[in-house]
């Protein structure tokens, strides 16, 4: 896949354990089908490999992006056969070639409310990123357990994400590397996205104190939003949203980072939002309902922090072109079909 006049040879990979559930070199790969589709954009690159990194540690992750090679791929849960071989490469073809021609959000899809203030992000840095791509570059998402590892002073840092131990963004442009969180950025988006207007002092009821629930804390408060904390297995540390932490029984949205479940004496009183994604079945319809059902679906989190990789990390000089959240989820759901047929 590629677009544009200046090329770059990008090489991109999910780091972390466990990796073989993820579905973001689908995004990925769906993403740049996208932007080649577009006309007008001026820099590009070319996706030269999809990658799966199970590692433990970010020393381990970095040194894949340096070595560009992995020796013995694990297995992808979508294929059941190892990434990066023919078989995940030709299926994932065979997606692409349905994604092509869908440039229209499926109807349940379409924004609930247009008209509410957006947040605006990167939230904080002191750095200026280029806004060109260069020869080579790797692109790298992070997971568990790597996301708090990365606290390195000659990473250029965005949204403070080196401070509150949470990173899942990386770039090397063939200079430096650069880093962010988009965890909270994405839940941010999910909630403009269902009518909620964090920038007017919304609440999120939060439970959890890991990486993701760090980033959500910082990216949701620093937007305007207030935050409600819930005992879970781990707690919410000091942080710069510290200030804006409110007691309250009524929330806007609610997401637990430490498990499925629900306390009961939240359940009805504002959106829910999960952090996990789960299997679906069925034909595309159907599971474009299963994702509106009252708890939604992290796949709504997934692709709007993934929009925002590209947005204040990746191709930023590409904003313009990208995909808007429903349509990316639109062609997810049929990729992801796609696969599901020949498993």
């Amino acid at each position: 896949m590629s677009f544009g006049v200046y090329m770059a040879d990008v090489y991109y990979g999910v780091a972390g354990n466990p990796v073989s559930h993820s579905i973001s070199p689908l995004l990925v790969s769906i993403v740049a089908q996208h932007l080649e589709q577009q006309k007008g954009i001026g820099t590009g690159f070319t996706i030269k490999s999809l990658n799966l990194i199970e590692a433990e540690s970010i020393q381990d992750a970095l040194a894949w992006g340096y070595a560009k090679t992995i020796p013995e791929p694990i297995n992808w849960d979508y294929t059941s056969s190892p990434f990066g071989k023919f078989r995940n490469r030709a299926l994932i073809q065979k997606a692409l070639e349905i994604t092509e021609g869908i440039n229209e959000e499926n109807e349940n899809f379409l924004d609930v409310n247009d008209n509410i203030n957006r947040a605006t992000f990167p939230l904080d840095s002191g750095s200026k990123l280029p806004k060109k791509s260069f020869s080579e570059e790797i692109w790298i998402n992070l997971t568990t357990p790597l996301k708090h590892q990365l606290t390195s002073q000659a990473v250029m840092d965005f949204n403070e994400s080196s401070k509150i131990e949470s990173v899942n963004v990386l770039r090397w442009d063939g200079h430096g590397w650069w880093s962010s969180n988009v965890d909270g950025c994405g839940v941010v988006r999910c909630a403009e996205y269902f009518g909620i207007d964090v920038t007017s002092g919304a609440t999120l009821c939060l439970i959890g104190g890991g990486s993701a629930a760090r980033s959500t804390a910082y990216a949701w408060t620093k937007s305007g939003g207030k935050i409600k904390l819930v005992s879970g297995r781990r707690q919410l540390i000091e942080g710069p949203w510290s200030k804006s932490i409110v007691e309250s029984d009524e929330y806007d949205l609610l997401i637990n980072f430490d498990s499925d479940e629900i306390p009961d004496q939240f359940l009805g009183k504002g959106m829910i939002l999960s952090p996990r994604y789960k299997s679906m079945e069925g034909d595309i319809d159907q599971r474009c309902m299963d994702l509106l059902e009252q708890h939604y679906d992290g796949r709504w989190m997934l692709v709007a922090q993934h929009l925002e990789c590209w947005r204040q990390l990746w191709a930023p000089q590409n904003i313009d072109y990208l995909p808007s959240i429903s349509l990316l989820m639109t062609k997810l759901i049929h990729a992801e079909t796609v696969l599901a047929s020949y498993t």
